[in-house]
């Protein structure tokens, strides 16, 4: 027992000290690919993107990898967000038990249809689609005491027929513990680290994050996160995200969140029904305010997950 505790804090301190050491290397005064620090998931962002220190379901492959080995033996989830009439963002993911550890493949695909191309004279010449693609391996490890996350991810980027683009998308690790009653789970992820699309840079995101749990016939979640990405931009990039999630007899869940930055506000509302292992998750971005724009909402947000 007291070489495993060792081993589990200079497991920590390397991780930390990782996360420190590539932070600054991937510092980015332009962000590269905005859609791979949106999140996925309904359940995730219906809680305002607090889900560093809950990460237990397929999605634990974007928030936080150290949440692989909580995963059911087999889930499977299936997640879109219809952005506007022409853009699109999805995932996919696939998680397997594997002894004390959990294997994610996963893939966020992210687009804009139909934009019109025109030749050298200025005369509409038809449409094309640029779709990006994530494709994520990921492990995650339980050690007793906590568990270890990490995942690698590669890019492929597409403008229609003619051209395409593809590189190392960053790699992710991430730590998750609690106490044995599992009320309480704190949490630490690195995300984008060492990514490089093309000539550019995608910006690292640095999260960390607290849940507390009550346990009584019904289940009440209360997380918070604090997010930092590392990005030169007139808005602030750290964001303190809080969510609430209230769970009836293992079957219906309500949610709600909110995401707050110095500039900007975002509340967050959803629910989810889990009938035999299929469930459906629903969320909205309910309002969104900044000192820069109006105040706007209306983006949804679905899942559909199998687990057995």
């Amino acid at each position: 027992m007291f070489q495993l505790k060792h081993k589990v804090l200079f497991s920590s301190i390397g991780f930390i000290a990782l996360a420190v050491l590539l932070a600054p290397v991937c510092f980015a005064g332009v962000n590269a690919a905005p859609h791979l620090g949106m999140g996925s998931g309904a359940r995730a962002l219906g809680l305002g993107g607090a889900f560093t220190a809950v990460a237990n379901d397929a999605t634990s492959t974007i928030w936080n990898p150290a949440g692989l080995p909580a995963v059911k033996d087999l889930t499977v989830t299936l997640s879109s967000t219809p952005m506007s009439l022409d853009r699109k963002h999805s995932f996919i993911g696939l998680v397997k038990r594997v002894g004390k550890g959990g294997l994610g493949l996963s893939v966020i695909n992210a687009g804009v249809d139909d934009i019109p191309s025109y030749d050298k004279n200025g005369v509409r010449t038809g449409s094309f689609n640029q779709t990006s693609n994530a494709f994520a391996f990921s492990y995650g490890h339980h050690l007793g005491v906590v568990a270890l996350g990490a995942s690698a991810r590669m890019y492929m980027d597409s403008f229609g027929d003619h051209s395409s683009t593809s590189g190392f998308a960053g790699a992710d690790v991430g730590l998750l513990g609690g106490n044995r009653a599992r009320t309480f789970n704190f949490g630490i992820a690195a995300r984008n680290l060492g990514s490089a699309i093309g000539d550019d840079t995608v910006p690292v995101i640095i999260a960390g994050g607290l849940a507390y749990r009550v346990l009584h016939k019904h289940v009440a979640t209360f997380s918070v996160d604090v997010q930092h990405e590392i990005l030169e931009i007139g808005e602030s990039t750290t964001s303190l995200h809080l969510g609430t999630e209230y769970l009836i007899a293992k079957t219906f869940a309500i949610r709600g969140g909110s995401r707050l930055t110095e500039d900007r506000a975002q509340f967050f509302g959803g629910f989810g029904v889990n009938v035999g292992g299929l469930q459906l998750d629903y969320a909205v971005k309910a309002i969104e305010s900044s000192i820069y724009d109006d105040i706007d909402g209306g983006t949804h947000f679905v899942s559909l997950s199998y687990s057995y």
